[in-house]
């Protein structure tokens, strides 16, 4: 398909020493390969500039440094579509290949800005878009650099010459033996809210239309059509490239880079959050890598201490972040609910935590409790009341709540900072969780497949649960083990249509709680799949997800605000 081949003797190397004969020297054709990396390139460069515009770093040095290199990035790829030669090939390669050692720096030891060593947070699958298409673009640029040389060799020029293909190759049978994995990336890439649309609207469609543009005029314009022989192989084979492209360099540019929060090397002892503003606040750093917390605080017209809330994001345990800032339906709602509560007098956070690969749901239940500990180690400082917490969440979210509100320092969560501190809470909405790790009936298989293999399967080395048998981890992990007499309140909310978590796991759960006298409310939204505002379809759910979150709202004020 890659239409891209070396000339012995390249037609505009002539004046080698000159400025512009050193730049044109050993030209290369261009070719679909040559296009995708300059694609991911361009692209890894559009999401840092977006990271930069939706989460500004503290540091403005780091900023303007983050900001040059994007341009770097973009000034490379242009230059290699322009001008494909030996030595801007190479420039490109090596541009994207320290952007790669930077990326995996800034998450390692940190980068050394000023005085301050800063560490880029890093949670999930989707903080590896970047590293991937800055990775893919550096190989593909070395490799189309080599196919400028003269080898002398024939299997030589044959390896060098399909180096790409054999990458893409190599990739496509690694994922493919791995299918854990590969569902991993497919959900990260797919079933994001508005990924496929954004990733078409924006960036497909387009460059598409210049395409064809451009092949209309080639069809009018003989001079164009002379100079350009292959256009029509070079597009079609352009097609693959682009759609694969445009979905990675939207997925970086409005999950990933958005959402990282860079935060020094070395944790601040104080911590701080002015009232009637949003701050984010690094909560805990497992094995150095820092978590993000948003805190947002009431008016400083009510008294404090204030009790608190926070949420906690669902997506399966792989993809999800911090921000209610999504196009989705629930974003929105969950955002009117925060404004609701901080206008009753509620501080209301919102966290990330580790996803997989990084972390599994047991990490994640231990990520959920030192954010607790956190809350309660800084409640002085915050103005917030360490006997007033409550958590709520969806899905994911929905599970690590209720195991907030059931397990105890006894059952090993309880890892990391803050050990002095409780990790308890006093009120639980869990939406939509699961509860039952042993019980997944009426839910696809992938999804239990997904949860056994990156989930509960993983485990750190300091744990539990590494001394308990595989067999017996998912009753480690299920919220129903650790129902007993004296948890908190819980509001309980399942779709009765919930194809996803099926709504046996929230009956099941909710019957425990009350045999064991919990207060305890089940609401069952008839006509309602996996979601806050997910209708089943052609139907209207009830009660409306308006409602939902006055119930909520509610429920909260009852158990938390006297």
């Amino acid at each position: 398909m890659d239409t891209s081949t070396t000339y012995d003797t390249p037609p505009v190397s002539h004046h080698p020493h000159t400025a512009s004969g050193w730049l044109t020297a050993n030209r290369l054709k261009r070719g679909v390969f040559l296009y995708w990396a300059a694609f991911l390139t361009l692209g890894a460069s559009i999401a840092h500039c977006m990271g930069i515009l939706l989460q500004t770093p503290q540091s403005g040095l780091l900023t303007v440094l983050i900001l040059i290199g994007a341009l770097i990035q973009a000034v490379s790829a242009a230059g290699v579509l322009l001008w494909p030669t030996r030595r801007l090939l190479i420039a490109a390669g090596v541009v994207d290949g320290l952007a790669l050692l930077l990326w995996l720096l800034a998450r390692v030891t940190g980068l050394p800005v000023g005085l301050t060593l800063w560490r880029a947070e890093f949670t999930s699958v989707a903080d590896m878009w970047l590293p991937m298409m800055e990775g893919s673009a550096a190989f593909f640029f070395f490799s189309l650099a080599a196919r400028t040389w003269t080898i002398s060799s024939r299997p030589w020029r044959i390896i060098v010459g399909t180096l790409p293909a054999l990458f893409l190759v190599a990739v496509l049978i690694l994922v493919s033996l791995n299918q854990a994995m590969a569902a991993l990336f497919f959900i990260a890439l797919f079933t994001v809210s508005g990924a496929i649309q954004g990733s078409f609207e924006f960036i497909f469609l387009p460059i598409l239309g210049l395409i064809v543009l451009f092949l209309l005029l080639r069809l009018l314009l003989p001079r164009l059509r002379a100079r350009t022989p292959g256009a029509w192989p070079v597009s079609l084979g352009l097609l693959p490239v682009l759609l694969i492209t445009s979905l990675l360099s939207w997925n970086a540019a409005t999950q990933s880079a958005p959402s990282v929060t860079w935060f020094p090397a070395t944790q601040a002892s104080t911590v701080s959050a002015p009232a009637g503003k949003m701050t984010t606040l690094e909560y805990c750093a497992p094995g150095g890598d820092p978590l993000a917390m948003d805190l947002s605080e009431p008016a400083a017209t009510f008294a404090r201490p204030v009790p608190i809330v926070f949420h906690i994001h669902g997506g399966e345990g792989t993809v999800g972040n911090r921000l209610l800032t999504g196009s989705d339906l629930d974003s929105v709602y969950f955002a009117r609910l925060r404004s609701n509560l901080l206008a009753h007098g509620f501080a209301v956070g919102s966290l990330d935590y580790r996803l997989a690969p990084v972390g599994g749901m047991i990490e994640q239940v231990i990520d959920a409790k030192c954010a607790v500990r956190f809350l309660r180690a800084h409640a002085r400082e915050l103005g917030i009341d360490p006997q007033r917490i409550g958590v709520y969440g969806e899905s994911e979210g929905g599970y690590l709540g209720a195991m907030l509100g059931l397990t105890g320092r006894d059952a090993g969560f309880d890892q990391g900072q803050y050990l002095d501190q409780s990790s308890g809470v006093q009120a639980v909405v869990d939406m939509w969780g699961p509860t039952d790790l042993t019980d997944w009936r009426g839910t696809s298989s992938w999804v239990y497949t997904l949860g056994e293999d990156l989930g509960v399967s993983r485990q750190g080395t300091d744990l539990r649960a590494d001394h308990i048998p595989a067999n017996a981890r998912k009753n480690y992990a299920s919220p129903v083990s650790y129902v007993a007499p004296g948890a908190p309140p819980f509001l309980i909310i399942q779709g009765s249509d919930d194809w996803f978590i099926t709504p046996h796991h929230s009956q099941k759960l909710a019957r425990l709680l009350e045999a064991a006298r919990v207060p305890t409310t089940l609401v069952m939204v008839q006509h309602d799949e996996h979601g806050l505002a997910a209708p089943t379809p052609g139907q209207v759910e009830q009660p409306s997800p308006a409602a939902l979150i006055q119930m909520i709202q509610n429920f909260f004020v009852r158990t938390l605000a006297s």
